[in-house]
């Protein structure tokens, strides 16, 4: 339940941080009603914040400049934020009328993640959400009661066991890839000529290990105990490293530029999932998008029946996270 949870809570407060609202010349206002419920401006710039954070993300800056369906970026942000919130308000008004309710235990645990959140935001941003302690927990407790609400919806929904076996038999193979975990030994140095010269060492066969002690300049991971060591899922590897092609057995890597730094890699195992684990993650993965669809649309009914008035004025001149 509790990785549930803050799967839901990631989805409605992807990146969220925040600190206190102290010294904030920040003026709060109401500036909607959802069915009488008022949306005051603190709350819906931390949307609009965690949206732009979750945007900025999948798309890069240049989201910014992108066309969606005849929407900018920006109203395409500023929609996701205020529909994040009616779906709040819907999963609120849905658990009033089914006593759904949070017990003490996940009060507390919303509270925590509040707190956890709570020095990393810049002085700047904090301005623009003028939110205090007791603001944020509030909203991660209506975030949790979300993913309640949405855990006890998914429920209802009945997954077919035809169409169920039907996605593992098209989907095995490239769920069997993706989930191939690959243990790397790497080697991080600061320049290409250091690199080049130690992909050429270890493909000449020089001990790995004893390269890793000679030329990493990775001084945190040395200080922790660790010795360049990694096991990653085959996606997340290629992604990472921008590799083309899957890594074989063995196989030592010219060096590899990520961000400034040079990396060389050697592949120490690939531990591909067994028939067992694919089929589980087919099952998962095809219940979970059967009920996201089913939640997505109860939500979207409960949000087409909602009464929304929102105050002009206080829309006026709204400020943005953009950079």
């Amino acid at each position: 339940m509790k990785k549930k949870v803050k799967g839901a809570l990631c989805l409605l407060l992807t990146g969220l941080l925040w600190l206190t609202g102290c010294g904030s010349s920040f003026s709060d206002e109401v500036i909607a009603r959802i069915d009488g419920r008022e949306v005051m401006k603190s709350e819906y710039m931390v949307y609009l914040y965690t949206s732009t954070q979750s945007f900025v993300s999948a798309a890069g800056s240049d989201v910014w400049d992108m066309d969606f369906d005849g929407m900018t970026g920006a109203e395409l942000v500023q929609e996701r934020a205020f529909s994040t919130i009616q779906s709040v308000v819907a999963a609120e008004q849905y658990a009033e009328e089914n006593n759904i309710s949070l017990t003490e235990d996940q009060k507390t645990e919303a509270h925590t993640m509040a707190e956890e959140f709570l020095s990393q935001l810049t002085e700047e941003e904090l301005a623009k959400m003028g939110v205090d302690q007791e603001q944020m927990e509030t909203l991660m407790e209506e975030s949790y009661l979300y993913s309640v609400v949405y855990d006890t919806l998914a429920k209802e929904c009945e997954v077919n066991a035809d169409e169920m076996e039907q996605y593992y038999q098209e989907n095995a193979d490239a769920l069997r890839e993706e989930y191939t975990q690959i243990t790397i030994d790497t080697i991080m140095v600061n320049d290409e000529a250091t690199a080049k010269e130690v992909s050429e060492k270890a493909k000449a066969g020089e001990d790995f290990a004893t390269l890793f002690e000679t030329y990493d300049t990775d001084t945190s991971a040395k200080e922790n105990g660790g010795n360049g060591q990694m096991t990653l899922y085959q996606n997340y590897l290629n992604n990472t490293f921008g590799l083309s092609e899957n890594l074989t057995l063995g196989e030592i890597t010219d060096p590899i530029e990520v961000r400034g730094s040079y990396f060389i890699l050697k592949v120490e195992s690939i531990t591909p999932p067994t028939d067992e684990q694919v089929k589980q993650l087919a099952e998962d993965a095809y219940r979970q998008q059967v009920q996201s669809a089913y939640v997505e649309s109860r939500l979207s009914e409960m949000i087409a029946a909602q009464e929304v008035e929102k105050i002009p004025e206080a829309w006026e001149n709204m400020e943005t996270f953009q950079d």
